[in-house]
């Protein structure tokens, strides 16, 4: 698995074209969205290392000068694994920063040259050892648009089969479980799960999954 855990590197995706969740703005030119004078007057790297790159824009807001601070991360996908029989495939995973083990769905880093679905038929396999007979795009989406520049993608897999064949870094440490879908909803909606992405794309791909079956 690359980019569960801060123990293996990534490469910066070259990003190509303008798209509205990770914009390319040309400098000194009017933002073709923003209010009515805004400009951006110049933008440098101020921080990087494997995980984030931290840049400081100069803006110039009708007249009034602003310094914002933005960052870049890897996009990544995360996956739902649905069973047959109404479950979903969780991991619990160690999260160093909270110091507790976690209720997680798979997810991981996009590598440089894969597109958002074979990091997610990759990830799959390497944090649980199933294999998906589809993986199924439901959509995606930004954490955080006001500071950091990064897209998430939700698939949603079925026909799951046991491969055995894991990948995990030496920081991933982690329990996998087959929980019901309404035993999701009430970890959602009791509070149990706290990853944002894990959140989101429960919350979706559960959706999702209810109109597939209609």
């Amino acid at each position: 698995m690359r980019g569960r855990g801060q123990d293996r590197p990534w490469r910066h995706e070259k990003r190509q074209g303008r798209d509205l969740l990770n914009p390319v703005v040309p400098f000194g030119r009017v933002l073709e969205n923003a209010p009515p004078g805004w400009t951006l007057k110049s933008t440098k790297q101020v921080y990087e290392n494997y995980y984030l790159t931290v840049y400081e824009d100069m803006l110039n807001l009708a007249g009034t000068p602003k310094k914002y601070i933005r960052a870049e991360r890897q996009n990544y996908s995360t996956i739902v694994p649905f069973t047959s029989d109404g479950r979903i495939l969780t991991i619990k995973s160690y999260r160093h920063l909270v110091d507790s083990y976690q209720i997680e769905v798979p997810s991981g880093y996009i590598d440089e040259g894969e597109s958002p679905e074979q990091a997610a038929v990759r990830e799959l396999e390497e944090e649980t050892g199933f294999v998906a007979e589809k993986m199924l795009p439901v959509g995606s989406y930004t954490l955080d648009y006001s500071m950091i520049i990064q897209t998430g993608y939700i698939f949603a897999a079925y026909g799951l089969e046991n491969k055995g064949r894991q990948q995990l870094g030496n920081m991933e440490i982690l329990e996998m479980e087959f929980l019901p879908v309404q035993q999701i909803k009430d970890l959602l909606l009791g509070g149990k799960i706290l990853n944002a992405a894990s959140i989101v794309a429960l919350y979706r791909a559960i959706e999702f999954d209810s109109r597939l079956g209609k």
